[in-house]
């Protein structure tokens, strides 16, 4: 991916001239959880990668028997392979949490409109592999897009997002103003937590206010790059270290003490929940999910 590129590119050429890398940047944990990987397995042929924002599955398809030739009976295990990769996928599609309670496949249960739509996604998928092995038969590995133009995300996001977004809390009647730098986007640190990845997370603080989600997004960002940006690969907290993350170059951080509804929505302190309301009053970040979730 682009951005991870760049990234890597940055560190090598800093390391290089002997500079100090971004010394202006918020300072993060740097230490990566081998545990957490930025994919999940869904069943035994497909996958969804948070990091890279895509469904994938394999499908596999065997030669006829009546098949009049190699040839033939190739490009026969191809369309097969083609159409098991599209089964596959739709069941990877369909296993994507959207919300703590909600798939894809329960808005396809209640909406005709997702189900047609998200079916024309997958038939549409882009072939990113395909082989033939050395029995005869034939691999297809294909892909779409959970960000984007003609994503997964444009269609859950056309289905659940008001025409208006709903405007943001503010601080609690307890809070005392202070002065605060303009922060550019938030990082939330869940490290330690069994933290469950989903389309549309919601943070909540520990009175139960819900300070940020899907309400709230402006929706054309919610389409372009998600609501959260789940950083977990050490490409991800070397961007969040030099401020090339999406949250920018001063996020505000606070730390998860803890999570609920399935472990897909966290939970902040009431102290940093209003404190980050007070900050997106000032710097309008939220609206435009400037969100990154540190695992």
């Amino acid at each position: 991916m682009l951005k991870k590129s760049l990234v890597y590119l940055t560190i090598c050429t800093l390391l290089l001239a002997g500079l100090p890398l971004a010394a202006s940047a918020a300072t993060v944990n740097t230490n990566v959880n081998v545990s957490v990987t930025a994919v999940d397995q869904v069943g035994a042929n497909g996958l969804i990668n948070w990091d890279e924002g895509f469904v994938e599955a394999i499908g596999t398809g065997v030669p006829s028997s009546i098949a009049k030739s190699p040839a033939q009976a190739r490009l026969m295990a191809r369309r097969a392979a083609i159409v098991d990769a599209q089964r596959n996928l739709l069941e990877s599609v369909e296993g994507v949490q959207v919300t703590a309670e909600t798939t894809v496949q329960n808005f396809e249960t209640t909406n005709d409109t997702v189900k047609t739509q998200v079916s024309g996604i997958v038939k549409g998928a882009k072939i990113v592999n395909e082989q033939q092995l050395a029995d005869g038969t034939y691999q297809v590995t294909m892909r779409i897009g959970l960000y984007g133009k003609g994503s997964l995300a444009e269609v859950i996001t056309d289905a659940t997002s008001p025409a208006t977004p709903v405007p943001f809390l503010t601080p609690s009647p307890s809070y005392h103003p202070v002065s605060l730098p303009v922060y550019t986007g938030l990082v939330v640190d869940v490290t330690g937590l069994p933290l469950e990845r989903a389309m549309s997370p919601v943070i909540f603080d520990e009175t139960g206010r819900a300070i940020y989600g899907h309400v709230n997004i402006i929706p054309e960002f919610a389409v372009s790059q998600g609501m959260i940006d789940y950083m977990v690969t050490p490409e991800d907290i070397r961007a969040l270290e030099l401020g090339q993350s999406r949250a920018g170059t001063t996020p505000i951080m606070a730390k998860a003490i803890g999570l609920r509804d399935h472990n897909v929505n966290i939970i902040i302190s009431q102290a940093d929940a209003d404190k980050i309301l007070a900050a997106n009053a000032q710097g309008n970040f939220l609206p435009k999910a400037m969100v990154c979730v540190r695992q």
